[in-house]
């Protein structure tokens, strides 16, 4: 009995009703058990989102997906028509720099005559996508191909197994394995290609084996670095190796290692007839040796059927993660919903867990994390999501983190593909790791280490800060501040200058976080020590400044402490948008205006809203021109607490026609449905934090409240099996009943316009009661979030 059609769309009904057998034998079926088929992976895969649209499981170093031969294809695919150059396993989500990873394509093809008339030279032999084309669900994808094939791939941890459909049976396909070109295309050399003809023990299948590596440069960092691989295919007809246009029928492996700029790989073709086949690959780290191995662990079938059960698995895997959040979903829309499970999903893709495939401290026992890209975009609205709902995987996160530290002497922004990444703004490590440590996170974590590691961030300056730890360090002892220029810093093509406002903010911040380590661990001295020192920020409140009607921003300063003028719009949608990056002429802002950062201020909110912006009623009005004019920009992260901020002036009903607005405007289902560039899950996350009605202030106990677009949400605690409940009286889908009028925490009258995560580590339920027209609730002095000057923390 044949159960597994050779028709794609057949088989997608066969794994479907496969799966829900599997559930209904699990006893689990409910309208929740399958969140996954709300998740659109094509959500911000055109128009600079750069989101991974492919297969992978949460966390999994290997995500597969079809390539565009696009100038916007740093996710992989692009929905833009653009020609597709192969399928390969490694990606990352979001990123905004240069393109990441992509090597090891698989591309199917048809040659005109024998192997040696293939086309093997890339922007060559691409091919459009077919018009519809493609589709996907979590932990699958597939493709149609101009040349008249279907191209389908589903993913475990460390491998892939690709399926290759046609109806073209009076030719033979012919599979290439392109070596070197990467998103990239920064092959280094070094690369290595070897064929061998092997006889699968358990199926007693004929398999012909494809193992080798090279070395690449990372996307948005310095070095270089290696990764291997491991194909199998079953019933290949004859093989050949290509080397710059020269094919070598029979060839068992590359003349020499190859150098930049290099087109070199592998063809495969299958026997004449030939409308399906499939193709298993592994990826590691450390060598081609542990790719096999994890490609014959994980993918022991190398047939239709393995594909099947691999995206089978795939999917329940993904359902699992998914179903520690349950919403009540009566009255909810499909576009809704499709929003909210499919940027929760995104928010679980990265960074990658390379747990025992760690190539750079074999030795260590402990925990493996890479594609941190960037810290500065996760630490605000990912990793606190994990604190709720992956709790474990943010413990080992949170390892990895010091393990770096102690391998390199500081903590990372970015890492990406084993390499450093570039530092974008402050070290926020510092506040990923008080973010874990204030809500418990405590697994296996040594936190003296993780103390020792962000004191150093805060006090011992590298050579190349601009990769890890701080600049700065000794002018801002000095002046209390970061001067413009500053040349008391290491010089290195590493370590770009400028940014000397922004980064001083960040820095204050991660100080903060520091204090609140310092004082859990009982360091009191040092507590009061960096709690002083995140007060530096106000150094650059320059009080003569006007913009749109306000007085007073935050302005760079030169280290004989004269101001230095900077348009307070500068760097926002309105005024020099695109001028405020990673490079020298970037200037002292980060990718956001001073009259964004003249905001952030998340430990000691209420002192610059009563001592430097002139009082409540001026900071609401600020705060709402701040939007109105444009100045804010939520595609990029500074943009995102701003919509939360009206909290702690004692207006959350403001908080909630701001974030509906944002959510309404710049976020939907569309291929172009996200504002910025995913990074690594970011914008997916916010759009769950906003969905929620909570936010998060990263790096402390403290959650913003806004309003639910559920009934009710439960988040399990797959640790402990604690639940959190926040409920919704009188909920309409927040259309008219959108503002809070009373609430209670654990059946007790709650006042206060945010919570803490206790809710989430012990369990409890917070109900709202909601109603047309604002009201009293969450405005009082005592109702608003903590700030130092009120002693909040």
């Amino acid at each position: 009995m044949t159960i597994f059609s050779s028709n794609p769309k057949t088989r997608a009904v066969v794994v479907s009703v496969l799966f829900l057998l599997h559930q209904a034998s699990a006893l689990v079926i409910r309208a929740e058990a399958d969140p996954a088929r709300f998740v659109d992976p094509f959500i911000g895969t055109s128009n600079g989102g750069h989101v991974f649209a492919g297969s992978t499981l949460p966390f999994a170093p290997v995500k597969a997906v079809a390539d565009s031969h696009s100038s916007d294809n740093q996710g992989g695919y692009v929905s833009d028509g653009s020609p597709i150059v192969g399928i390969s396993p490694l990606h990352d989500d979001g990123t905004g720099g240069g393109a990441s990873m992509g090597q090891f394509k698989a591309f199917p093809t048809f040659c005109s005559g024998g192997l040696d008339t293939c086309v093997t030279q890339e922007t060559s032999r691409m091919v459009s996508p077919v018009s519809g084309s493609p589709s996907g669900c979590p932990g699958y994808f597939s493709i149609g191909l101009q040349n008249g094939y279907t191209a389908e791939v589903t993913t475990t941890n460390h491998a892939a197994i690709h399926r290759f459909t046609t109806n073209w049976s009076a030719q033979s396909p012919v599979l290439l394995f392109d070596l070197t070109n990467d998103l990239s295309h920064s092959f280094q050399g070094n690369g290595n290609l070897n064929i061998q003809t092997l006889t699968a023990q358990r199926q007693g299948q004929t398999i012909t084996r494809l193992t080798g590596g090279g070395e690449w440069n990372p996307s948005f960092g310095i070095g270089t670095y290696d990764v291997y691989f491991c194909l199998d295919v079953v019933g290949v007809a004859n093989y050949a190796i290509y080397d710059n246009g020269a094919i070598n029928i029979g060839a068992t492996s590359l003349p020499s290692e190859g150098s930049p700029g290099d087109q070199l790989g592998a063809l495969l073709q299958m026997p004449n007839g030939t409308s399906s086949f499939v193709a298993r690959i592994g990826v590691s780290w450390m060598s081609s040796g542990k790719a096999c191995t994890y490609a014959e662990s994980e993918i022991p079938l190398i047939t239709s059927q393995g594909f099947d059960e691999t995206q089978m698995n795939a999917r329940a895997v993904w359902n699992e993660l998914l179903t520690n959040v349950q919403v009540d979903a009566t009255g909810v829309s499909s576009n809704t919903q499709t929003l909210f499970w499919s940027s929760l999903y995104r928010s679980f893709i990265s960074p990658m867990n390379v747990t025992g495939d760690n190539p750079l401290w074999p030795d260590s026992t402990e925990p493996y994390y890479d594609s941190y890209y960037c810290i500065w975009d996760s630490f605000r609205v990912v990793h606190p999501l994990w604190t709720i709902v992956q709790p474990q995987a943010q413990a080992e996160v949170i390892r990895a983190l010091i393990d770096v530290y102690r391998h390199t002497g500081w903590l990372p922004d970015c890492r990406m593909s084993t390499d450093m990444g570039y530092t974008q703004g402050g070290s926020n490590a510092d506040s990923l790791l008080s973010d874990s440590f204030v809500k418990g996170i405590s697994a296996g974590i040594n936190w003296m280490d993780g103390y020792a590691a962000v004191v150093r961030d805060a006090t011992v300056e590298p050579t190349l800060w601009g990769v890890q730890g701080r600049g700065g360090i000794k002018s801002r002892a000095q002046l209390g501040y970061i001067p413009v220029g500053d040349t008391s810093d290491a010089v290195s093509t590493v370590n770009t200058v400028g940014r000397s406002a922004s980064r001083l903010l960040e820095y204050s911040y991660n100080d903060f976080s520091i204090a609140l380590i310092a004082k859990g661990v009982g360091d009191y001295q040092g507590y009061k020590y960096y709690l002083n020192k995140s007060m530096d920020a106000l150094n650059l409140w320059d009080p003569t400044v006007q913009s749109a009607g306000f007085t007073g921003f935050i302005q760079p300063r030169y280290s004989s402490g004269e101001f230095m003028y900077v348009d307070p719009r500068m760097c926002s949608p309105v005024l020099g948008h695109t001028s405020c990056y990673l490079n020298p002429q970037g200037g002292e802002f980060y990718e956001a205006s001073s009259w964004q950062y003249s905001f952030y201020f998340p430990h000691n909110m209420q002192d610059v809203i009563q001592n430097y912006m002139g009082g409540t009623s001026t900071f609401l009005n600020r705060l709402d021109t701040l939007f109105k004019n444009g100045y804010s920009d939520v595609g990029d992260e500074p943009g995102f607490m701003p919509t939360f901020l009206y909290n702690y002036g004692g207006r959350p009903d403001k908080t909630v026609d701001r974030v509906l607005s944002t959510l309404n405007t710049y976020f939907s289902t569309e291929t172009a449905g996200i504002p910025g560039n995913d990074d690594s899950g970011a914008m997916g996350a916010y759009a769950v934090w906003a969905s929620l009605g909570f936010f998060p202030v990263a790096g402390q106990n403290t959650y913003l409240l806004s309003t639910p677009l559920f009934r009710s949400v439960t988040f399990t605690n797959p640790v402990t099996g604690t639940k959190a409940t926040i409920t919704a009286n009188n909920w309409d889908g927040a259309t008219t009943n959108k503002y809070v009028q009373s609430a209670k925490l654990n059946g007790r009258t709650y006042t206060k316009n945010w919570i803490n995560h206790e809710i989430f580590s012990k369990g409890g339920t917070l109900e709202l009661t909601l109603g047309s027209r604002p009201s009293s609730w969450g405005t009082q002095p005592g109702d608003l979030p903590p700030s130092i000057t009120t002693g909040g923390f």
